[in-house]
């Protein structure tokens, strides 16, 4: 079984808890000696309304992983305002960028997120209790706000990046319509190419979505015209043009493929998708796949311009007090400084 297929049941059983409302929190990936960089990664743990865990994982603290932030609550949550977000602190990249988007936020400090660690720990989890302190220390911020220890609010937005707010309201509208297209691209593949769903359990990631561009109708693959030794070379051709195009290396792209066309060979063809309409189909397909690379194209060109402007903030009182430095005036971006 493919890497392709073999996270199907684990996908699907996400997609049964996807549109709840949640809860995240953020810390610190801190270092061997105990300190946390401004612009490093951060870990992100997202929990729904019973505090089950539902995601982790590690974003870097710049506005590519702010963005890869909004596209996994929009995807959690349904929607873009769907989540509150909880962090161990305001020297973040993303939690400037999640005040001037507006989004509701809580800080806490140290000792609260090292007792919201404790507290709120799923101790029959040995997998969660083993883990690593920035994850533990993210899952008790998130479960801290689903217990009410915490309050998310909007927080004023940093004046250096107030004009941005229409940049990021822009972008969660993005992201909001990209997930609206994946959702509308699994609908359609279930219904006329139910193959690249066992294939892909995430069709509207970016390989699957090249290949399906690529390949937008079974018949190419697993037609009676094109079996055998046929199927190969259009199989290898597909795998070297995208390969060239720069989607991903070789040999994921013919990992991808390959996995698209034992699929194919594996579900019945449905009578209903007649020669007659082996065209329509591809079109549909391909359009249904230009959806959610045209999200995806624009989120990717807000991101530019964020990233192209947006300076990492030096670290702030709480990072330099975890260092045990002199606490004084401490610079921000756009040259204002903050006292303590």
């Amino acid at each position: 079984m493919s890497h392709w297929q073999r996270t199907t049941c684990v996908r699907e059983e996400d997609d049964a808890v996807a549109l709840v409302r949640v809860y995240c929190g953020l810390a610190s990936a801190e270092a061997a000696d105990g300190t946390a960089s401004a612009g490093s990664a951060l870990t992100s743990a997202v929990v729904d309304d019973a505090g089950r865990l539902l995601h982790v994982c590690e974003i870097g603290d710049d506005p590519a992983g702010y963005a890869r932030l909004v596209v996994l609550l929009v995807e959690r949550s349904g929607g873009p305002s769907g989540a509150a977000i909880a962090a161990d602190s305001d020297d973040h990249t993303i939690t400037s960028l999640l005040s001037a988007a507006g989004r509701p936020l809580a800080i806490a400090d140290d000792d609260s997120v090292d007792d919201f660690a404790e507290r709120f720990a799923d101790d029959d989890s040995v997998e969660e209790m083993q883990s690593p302190p920035a994850v533990r220390r993210a899952i008790g911020l998130a479960r801290a706000l689903q217990a009410g220890a915490l309050s998310a609010v909007t927080l004023p937005a940093p004046r250096d990046l107030a004009n941005y707010k229409q940049v990021l309201a822009a972008h969660a509208a993005l992201a909001s319509g990209r997930h609206t297209a994946a959702v509308a691209l699994r609908e359609v593949l279930r219904e006329l190419y139910p193959a690249a769903l066992r294939a892909y359990p995430d069709p509207a990631e970016t390989v699957p979505l090249a290949v399906l561009d690529a390949l937008p109708e079974p018949g190419m693959l697993g037609g009676t015209m094109s079996r055998g030794r046929d199927v190969s070379v259009a199989a290898d051709a597909v795998a070297a043009h995208l390969a060239a195009d720069g989607v991903a290396d070789a040999a994921e792209i013919n990992e991808a493929v390959t996995a698209l066309r034992v699929a194919i060979s594996e579900t019945p063809r449905r009578a209903t998708v007649n020669r007659a309409l082996t065209s329509a189909v591809a079109e549909t397909v391909r359009q249904a796949v230009a959806s959610v690379r045209a999200c995806d194209a624009g989120c990717d060109a807000l991101v530019s311009a964020l990233s192209a402007r947006v300076t990492t903030p030096v670290p702030g009182r709480r990072a330099a007090a975890r260092r045990g430095e002199q606490v004084g005036d401490l610079a921000v971006p756009g040259g204002t400084a903050r006292r303590p």
